[in-house]
């Protein structure tokens, strides 16, 4: 019975996560996110943001030091999962705003839920797996005051935005041979609150302040491809330690199709006085309820290819190492919100990703096990508010850990995945530039789930 209290366990942890997921909402104040449906995380697994962001030609739970996650930005990774997984991920992000007209600096630190996903194999033997989880995209978390004289008075504003987007989603994988493809697909939805206050500062005169206020909600089905093919380029038998050198190429692509949600939005324009509990409405100018439109999210792609080396013992397969390359981009300019476009543009970057295990098939000592993983990128980013762009680049490391050591009579393992991204958006031709440091985490814990004992 230890198998099934284990499973519920997982499960319980899991429903707790995806609801943590959905309700927390990160307090950053970034003037970046009043843009498009806000400031995009690291929409990557751990593993992929340890090396630099691949993903289109990245997979594991081929090798036995690797481990097995869900690789969710590529779904053709599916087909090969041989056990169950739970996937977990967390981030601490800490961002640095420098302001060169005003002068200023300002810090936000927050911890967010990256992801849960899980993963199962449907039929191994047909190289058939899905997977299926919970995540969010973006997020809307801004508030900006500004000052200014107009006719003798000091007029302040102050501009909020609170929000963002959520996906679930679930994906289907098949493999011939050497070649994986299928899909993913699911649901996208959020919010979006934007606020303008307006109050006169006047010390013989009292005015009313005003809000004008935006509410709304979205969401729409959207469709991910993706496919993997795989060749050998060089296999040596080294007989004296009875172990296969293997030298292997894979190359990768993903692409999600423009997307179209449904939106309804409430606008209202109202005069108000701050009260001790809150705003106290004294008369509104104007209400419009449940206004129908769509938001047009913009098609993306990425390719890219990977070389590894792996060895075969008696003990299984192991990867020595891979390096990987990869490019990715985003039609930005195509992003509509109520058939009005935003101050953004085509993003575009480029990857490079290695891994390394020293000498995981003799299991001679843990650290030689251990899954070293480095990258960097550099690019254009999507948002463009002052019309120079925003370049965009950094550097990332990170490991992967095993919780316990693989071992072949065990059916059990966990891995613990770090990375840790250092990197900088903007420029000398920006007003404003942003530094940041993401410390990310997670869990994948393997099993094989649902499978009844035949003894106790």
């Amino acid at each position: 019975m230890r198998s099934v209290s284990i499973t519920i366990d997982r499960l319980c942890l899991a429903v707790f996560f995806g609801f943590s997921l959905l309700n927390t909402q990160a307090q950053q104040n970034s003037p970046f996110s009043r843009y498009g449906l806000g400031e995009y995380y690291t929409n990557q697994h751990v593993i992929s943001r340890s090396m630099g962001g691949l993903t289109a030609a990245y997979a594991d739970g081929l090798n036995n030091n690797v481990g097995q996650s869900v690789n969710f930005n590529n779904p053709s990774t599916y087909s090969s999962f041989y056990m169950v997984t739970l996937d977990l991920g967390f981030t601490i992000d800490s961002r640095s705003l420098i302001s060169n007209n005003p002068t200023g600096k300002f810090t936000t630190n927050n911890f967010v839920p990256s992801y849960l996903a899980i993963g199962i194999p449907q039929k191994k033997a047909k190289g058939l797996g899905m997977a299926f989880g919970l995540k969010p995209l973006t997020n809307i978390s801004y508030s900006i005051a500004n000052r200014e004289r107009i006719a003798g008075d000091s007029l302040q504003t102050l501009y909020e935005g609170t929000g963002g987007l959520n996906q679930f989603f679930v994906g289907f994988s098949k493999k011939w041979k050497d070649l994986s493809i299928w899909f993913n697909t699911g649901y996208n939805f959020g919010r979006k609150e934007i606020n303008t206050r307006k109050a006169f500062i006047n010390d013989t005169v009292s005015y009313y302040q005003s809000n004008s206020s935006a509410v709304t909600g979205f969401g729409g089905v959207f469709l991910t491809g993706g496919l993997q093919y795989e060749i050998s380029l060089h296999k040596k038998n080294i007989t004296e330690t009875k172990t296969i050198e293997n030298y292997l190429l894979r190359f990768g692509l993903t692409g999600t199709l423009q997307q179209k949600m449904n939106a309804s939005q409430n606008l209202i324009r109202q005069t108000y006085v701050a009260g001790a509990s809150g705003d106290i409405k004294i008369d509104s100018v104007a209400e419009q309820y449940d206004i129908k439109g769509q938001i047009l999210m913009p098609s993306t792609y990425a390719a890219g290819i990977t070389l590894h080396k792996t060895i075969g013992s008696p003990r299984g397969i192991f990867e020595l190492w891979s390096i990987g390359l990869e490019y990715t981009s985003t039609q930005w300019t195509k992003y509509r919100f109520y058939d009005v476009a935003d101050k953004l543009s085509n993003s575009w970057q480029y990857k490079l990703g290695v891994q390394l295990s020293p000498d995981p098939s003799s299991g001679r000592g843990y650290w030689s096990t251990v899954n070293y993983r480095a990258g960097f990128y550099l690019g254009k980013d999507y948002i463009n508010a002052d019309g120079n762009g925003l370049k965009q680049y950094g550097v990332s490391f990170g490991a992967g850990l095993p919780i316990k050591k693989w071992r072949t009579y065990d059916n059990q393992f966990t891995i613990l995945n770090t990375a840790l991204q250092l990197g900088k958006r903007g420029s000398s031709v920006n007003n404003i530039t942003e530094n940041y440091l993401q410390f990310s985490f997670g869990i994948s814990m393997s099993d094989i789930w649902f499978t009844k004992r035949r003894y106790d």
